[in-house]
């Protein structure tokens, strides 16, 4: 205000003079009071300012506070564990819903009355939110959230306890966390998600972390303007859908057959073997309708609801004089007209276990040639020069001899 006040004292008349200028100049009457006039003047002021005071605090900080106003917890357990006793939490941001509805008319005559009329509705949000709360002195409270971020990283949370100078726990974080070191042999670790203590023990300093990374660490090696890369990839990864076995046997006796190379150790050579595969091509040269099941020949079927194994350990689906004893008894239960081309008992047979997860029945499947694929005798699998599509099935037969060199030749086709 540009009114200025100045109050004089007079002794000798004991009354106190009260003078209003603006400026230079005179804005009133000066007033002459007494002690007690000017004790009550002074007290009516002071009430008035301090009312003045009180309701703008009150205006002041609901403005400070926004949304959610700060909560006093009266507890002095509380108040030890986070060091007060307010507990603040201040969210910031913008949020924004959509909510359309369209409503499509079509008067094709074609159409039935309610097909004609079709209605939509859409929705969408966009949020972009911080929190920055405190629980106590010792407890602190950060989160941002967008959801139009690029990156799963770039939305934090956190929660960051601090510890007294004499407490045990000196900090814990909970959410983003990270793990520094200070050593030039073994890197730390960013983008962590988890939970982090520091505990000290007299002079002894603890660091823990449960969590999940996050992130990944590369080393990039350019020479000459050139990058350079390390990969390893697995065999399988390499070449996938083109390497398989003949049956189960062969995949659970390959490494003790290897046992002592470049000797095989299998006793099994392979004499004769067809494969079959998915005709997609049209060729109807070497072509024919195949049946191939998942567990013929073998000794520990898929299916054993229906096929009860445990017989011959070799591959055997078929009795001959030479190998009188089967690996299983699919062959026995299946339906007398399952190999007929228009029969559908294979499909009722298999209906209630798997259905034809159990076998395959290829129309005009198409045999492949000796230069379309390799395959080793003794350990029984066969190498595709091509890699198997998801929509193609491959099926092979083959007959082979055990210990022949002892003079114990077995022979066995499927």
């Amino acid at each position: 205000s540009n009114i200025t006040r100045e109050v004089t004292y007079d002794a000798l008349n004991k009354r106190y003079i009260i003078v209003e200028k603006v400026g230079d100049k005179l804005y009133s009457v000066p007033q002459y009071l007494t002690i007690d006039q000017y004790l009550r003047l002074v007290n009516s002021e002071m009430k008035r300012q301090n009312w003045r005071d009180l309701s703008n605090a009150e205006v002041a900080e609901v403005r400070k506070t926004g949304i959610i106003p700060p909560v006093k917890i009266n507890s002095r357990v509380f108040e030890k564990i986070f060091g007060g006793t307010t507990i603040d939490i201040q969210p910031r941001g913008d949020a924004e819903l959509t909510f359309l509805g369209r409503i499509n008319k079509n008067e094709n005559p074609l159409f039935n009355e309610r097909q004609r009329v079709q209605s939509n509705f859409d929705f969408n949000q966009r949020i972009q939110m911080d929190v920055i709360g405190n629980i106590g002195t010792k407890m602190k409270i950060k989160m941002n959230y967008n959801t139009e971020a690029q990156f799963d990283f770039e939305n934090q949370i956190k929660l960051d306890y601090t510890g007294g100078k004499d407490d045990i726990i000196k900090k814990i974080e909970a959410g983003n966390v990270s793990l520094p070191l200070n050593s030039s042999l073994i890197n730390g670790t960013q983008s962590l998600f988890g939970v982090k203590t520091q505990l000290q023990f007299g002079k002894l300093d603890v660091s823990a972390v449960f969590s999940q990374q996050k992130s990944q660490s590369k080393e990039l090696q350019i020479n000459n303007g050139a990058q350079q890369n390390e990969f390893r990839i697995t065999g399988s990864d390499y070449e996938a859908n083109k390497h398989y076995f003949l049956a189960k046997y062969f995949r659970d006796n390959y490494n003790r057959a290897l046992a002592n190379p470049p000797t095989i150790l299998s006793g099994i050579l392979v004499t004769k073997i067809e494969v079959w595969i998915t005709n997609k091509t049209g060729n109807t040269q070497d072509s024919r309708d195949v049946l191939g099941f998942l567990d013929l020949g073998e000794n520990a079927p898929y299916n054993t609801a229906q096929v009860t194994g445990g017989a011959s350990v070799l591959p055997s689906a078929f009795t001959n004089p030479n190998f009188p004893t089967q690996s299983n008894n699919l062959l026995a239960n299946l339906p007398a007209d399952a190999r007929n081309t228009n029969s559908n008992g294979v499909i009722s047979y298999f209906a209630a276990n798997g259905a034809t997860d159990n076998f395959a029945k290829l129309t005009y499947a198409r045999k492949l040639n000796e230069r379309e694929y390799n395959f080793q005798p003794q350990l029984g699998y066969i190498s595709l020069n091509n890699p198997l599509n998801a929509d193609e099935v491959l099926t092979v037969s083959y007959r082979y001899t055990y210990n022949a060199a002892k003079g114990k030749k077995t022979r066995w086709n499927f």
